[in-house]
């Protein structure tokens, strides 16, 4: 035992809360990579895109990987946004904003692609005009593709950003021998304070996430 440990007995449990919170943070930002790749995989197999998947860098800080994560979600927003400006350019105003329309049903929505599909790339076929359908023109996966990539960037410009190894233990162990001594237990707090917040906001926004990527997905043939 330490005489950090001896003078203020509770770090112990400081550190395992740490250890926890970290951990958790870990795995959310594994799942994010997972569901990207997942909808990375849809998009190239039924809209003939070319992205690439995505590789957490298990030595590499949380900040880089949230950079990966934040830079694979920018590549799939572009090319929707890119599709949904074809659109705009090649339909009536009052059929663009019927896409649009969380209101109008997905069956009118089929039939007014159907008639510009051959003018824009990534709609060729049934099942690419459902996917973007769901995808880009849904309010639901915008605001959780919104979310997550807040929150990412959050997650990215912390201090807790800045730790290096993904791996379990690594990042942990080098939080805290950055702080040890006689000022470990105020440190201990505010990083347990720091990643607290952290995992409150973004667990649930990566499994929010993850639920309404794999809804979409498991539509498909």
């Amino acid at each position: 035992m330490s005489w950090s440990d001896i003078l203020y007995p509770d770090n112990p449990v400081r550190r395992e809360r740490v250890a926890r919170l970290h951990q958790e943070l870990i795995n959310c930002i594994e799942l994010n990579f997972d569901t990207t790749n997942e909808l990375i995989e849809a998009l190239n197999t039924h809209c003939q895109f070319k992205l690439h998947p995505v590789k957490m860098n298990m030595n590499g800080t949380v900040r880089e990987n949230c950079d990966i994560l934040l830079a694979a979600i920018k590549s799939i927003q572009d090319i929707l946004q890119a599709i949904d400006a074809k659109l705009k350019s090649n339909l009536e105003p009052d059929l663009y904003r019927k896409l649009h329309d969380f209101q109008e049903p997905d069956a009118t929505k089929m039939r007014i692609l159907r008639n510009v599909a051959t003018f824009v790339s990534g709609l060729a076929g049934t099942v690419a005009m459902g996917f973007f359908i769901k995808l880009a023109l849904s309010q639901v996966v915008s605001r959780v593709l919104s979310q997550t990539t807040m929150v990412l960037a959050k997650i990215g410009a912390s201090v807790i950003g800045a730790v290096a190894g993904m791996l379990l233990g690594v990042g942990v162990d080098l939080i805290i021998s950055a702080i040890l001594g006689a000022i470990e237990r105020d440190q201990l707090e505010a990083k347990i304070q720091e990643l607290s917040e952290l995992v409150s906001e973004f667990k649930p926004a990566s499994k929010e996430y993850n639920k309404a990527i794999m809804k979409i997905l498991c539509k498909l043939p």
